[in-house]
């Protein structure tokens, strides 16, 4: 009963608690009405103002964020600056411009058994025997050998760098296609299509 009567005091203290705004702070919750009046940096909310009389609420929303430029709004800038001043500010940006020609990508340093850059350079279908395989057990070796390999990529890696497609001294392609275990170069040839 002790423990009845606990769970739901503790249940009856959770649901009490007050949930916290999202960042903490009022003007991130603070909903901004038709009543606002704009000023240069920041918005007041007017409470509301009858004739009885009502004092005004007094909360200021700052809406001067220096990561949002208006740049692109013309009234806001036509009223800073006039058409010279504008065609000024164009020039000097102009004149720091700078275009950086492309060059050529780095070569690759430490996987030169690319899974992906085989499977571009290969015509032929899954199944589709292009290497001779002399093992008359490799079926059956094969299935134990491809368990070992998380990923039908890490199999196909593996068996590059082994010496396949040609030779296949793990017994990861027993029929003889040029790809190891599960792996198919249909994925990679599907992104250039």
């Amino acid at each position: 009963m002790r423990l009845i009567l606990s769970l739901l005091f503790m249940a009856g203290l959770l649901a009490c608690t007050p949930t916290p705004p999202n960042n903490g702070s009022a003007e991130a919750t603070m909903p901004i009405s038709d009543e606002a009046v704009e000023t240069e940096d920041t918005t007041e909310i007017a409470g509301s103002d009858d004739e009885a009389g009502e004092e005004e609420t007094g909360i200021v929303l700052a809406t001067d964020n220096p990561e949002i430029s208006d740049t692109q709004d013309f009234s806001a800038t036509s009223e800073r600056l006039t058409i010279e001043q504008d065609k000024e500010v164009l020039k000097a940006q102009r004149e720091k411009f700078t275009v950086i020609e492309p060059t050529a990508l780095p070569s690759r340093g430490g996987n030169k058994f690319n899974v992906a850059e085989y499977a571009l350079s290969t015509t032929h279908n899954v199944g589709e025997k292009k290497y001779k395989r002399l093992n008359p057990l490799g079926a059956a070796l094969s299935k134990p050998a491809c368990k070992r390999f998380r990923l039908p990529d890490d199999a196909q890696e593996e068996f590059l760098r082994a010496g396949g497609p040609k030779r296949d001294s793990k017994n990861l392609d027993p029929d003889g296609d040029g790809f190891a275990c599960d792996w198919s170069p249909d994925s990679y040839r599907k992104l250039l299509n």
